[in-house]
């Protein structure tokens, strides 16, 4: 269950997006048209189908190539091993049990969604009458000044008690068997504008898409209570479309009055019908509308925002949450080397190896080696003459003990170009070759890495609860290819003088 953390990362964060655009919807109303709220409000449900994760990536590989590739990558037939050599308690079924009902609930509620809208639909066409053709012209007329091409059928049903739009593919308009005899011309085709108006702005595709979401996160209330309100502000944002003028207005508020008698017939998701919505309050927003229209911002504008706040805040909690390492890039300074160290104890002795990086090119530039006395200061250099690059090693004084404090420096050109303090403890050779590393092999490439998070990393990877002291700080340069996991996790450790206590199913990280 190595995505359920995720998961739950991503319901939080869309849940808290959703949460900021249901209290600005609050705080707002009276001051934004309703296809100003319509567009709110399914942004904040659509923030559920967009996760953090692909759009990082996304956003790292149009940057130019800056981030680094993943922190390490981990082979199927890894996932496990890590608790099995460190023996945690087994892992509880609730949560695949949880999943399981998730699914099978949403399955189910999507499949009624699909089922009834499919009877709705071939019930509708199979007790179709022609239209008249009056109605036909109407249409026609509507189509035109809502500068539709595309083709929409028209006929007549008892199924629908108000005129709706059915389909997606090719829009079928189905008025009711009776009352548009009481209809002027004028009125008549008001009311076909206002379903040509949903099939311009694809309302029933967009309702589809809805209805998937909230079928999946069927157990969030803000989903519900979000959906609620595109179903009613898309009727009024279809009714504001018409309506522009004073003259229109009247028109089309006159023919809502015609209809007031509906009866209210089910809400069907992927089905736009004028008897579903609130004709008493849709003809209260149309008298205020004029005033509205002129104070609040354009819904172009809201629309423009809206998206743009979505995806600055996906790329942004992808990045907070990332379980990824971002490298840095650079041609100078302090991050334009990558240094390796590893030291074996011998006795009284010490051997010291390291391996200097150069982040712009991926190329090792030296690789200083030593042997000295436990406690005693020590120097090694290396050096690139072809690129006039030297390192130097520089150990400390300190007790046999602690850990060995080495100064690492890097001159080009006789310049100094790098500078860094590093701290590493040595390894008892024995200790060292009795241990057996037995893990997937692994490639990492981390440069000036935080430490916490490639910890934090490891243990989301492998479902352990990471906790980490709040002392242990630092930053992490290494480049392996296919070493042992586990491995790169005990070195990792080793080189920064840390040590785990494992208790259930969370490890506990402490300096030594």
């Amino acid at each position: 269950m190595r995505s359920l953390p995720a998961l739950i990362e991503h319901l939080w964060v869309s849940t808290l997006f959703l949460a900021i655009v249901l209290a600005l919807l609050v705080l707002l109303r009276g001051r934004l048209t309703a296809a100003a709220r319509f567009t709110l409000a399914l942004i904040g449900i659509l923030k559920f189908a967009i996760p953090a994760g692909p759009l990082v990536q996304a956003v790292s590989r149009l940057s130019g190539g800056t981030a680094s590739p993943a922190l390490f990558e981990l082979p199927a037939q890894a996932a496990g091993v890590f608790q099995m050599s460190l023996t945690p308690a087994p892992a509880s079924r609730w949560p695949l049990l949880l999943l399981g009902l998730w699914f099978v609930t949403a399955a189910m509620i999507l499949l009624r969604f699909t089922l009834t809208r499919h009877r709705l639909v071939r019930h509708a066409v199979q007790t179709a009458q022609p239209a008249t053709p009056r109605e036909v012209a109407a249409l026609t007329r509507a189509r035109s000044r809502m500068k539709i091409v595309r083709g929409i059928d028209i006929a007549r049903s008892s199924v629908s008690e108000g005129p709706a739009v059915l389909r997606i593919v090719r829009p079928l308009v189905v008025l009711p068997a009776s009352g548009c005899e009481e209809l002027s011309d004028a009125e008549l085709e008001a009311l076909l504008c206002h379903e040509c108006a949903h099939v311009r702005r694809h309302d029933n595709l967009i309702a589809r898409i809805e209805s998937l979401i909230c079928a999946f996160f069927w157990f969030h209330p803000l989903i519900w209570i979000a959906q609620r309100i595109t179903v009613i502000d898309r009727e009024r944002a279809c009714d504001e479309a018409v309506a522009e003028s004073a003259d229109e207005r009247e028109t089309y508020t006159a023919a809502l009055a015609k209809f007031c008698h509906a009866a209210i017939v089910p809400r069907l998701p992927g089905v736009s019908c004028m008897a579903t919505a609130r004709l008493k309050e849709r003809m209260d927003h149309m008298e205020n509308y004029e005033t509205l229209k002129a104070q609040a911002p354009s819904p172009a504008r809201i629309t423009a925002v809206a998206v743009a706040a979505l995806l600055a805040y996906t790329v942004l909690a992808g990045l907070a949450g990332s379980d990824r390492a971002l490298a840095v890039s650079t041609t100078g300074g302090e991050t334009a080397y990558a240094v390796k160290l590893t030291a074996v104890r011998k006795g009284d002795a010490i051997e010291m190896a390291g391996r200097v990086t150069d982040n712009a090119t991926q190329t090792v530039v030296a690789s200083p080696a030593m042997k000295f006395i436990a406690g005693t200061e020590a120097t090694a250099r290396a050096g690139n003459t072809e690129e006039d690059v030297e390192v130097v090693f520089r150990t400390r004084p300190g007790a046999a003990g602690d850990p060995i404090v080495v100064d690492v420096t890097v001159e080009k050109s006789g310049r100094r170009t790098f500078a860094r303090t590093l701290a590493v403890t040595p390894t008892d050779a024995t200790a060292a070759q009795q241990r057996k590393y037995t893990g997937a092999p692994i490639t990492m490439n981390l440069k000036d890495a935080d430490l916490r998070d490639v910890l934090t990393t490891f243990g989301k990877l492998t479902g352990l609860i990471m906790t980490i002291d709040e002392e242990i700080q630092g930053r992490i340069s290494v480049i392996w290819t296919d070493v042992p996991w586990d491995q790169a996790f005990d070195e990792i450790l080793r080189d920064h003088a840390l040590e785990y206590r494992l208790e259930g199913n969370t490890m506990q990280i402490t300096k030594r």
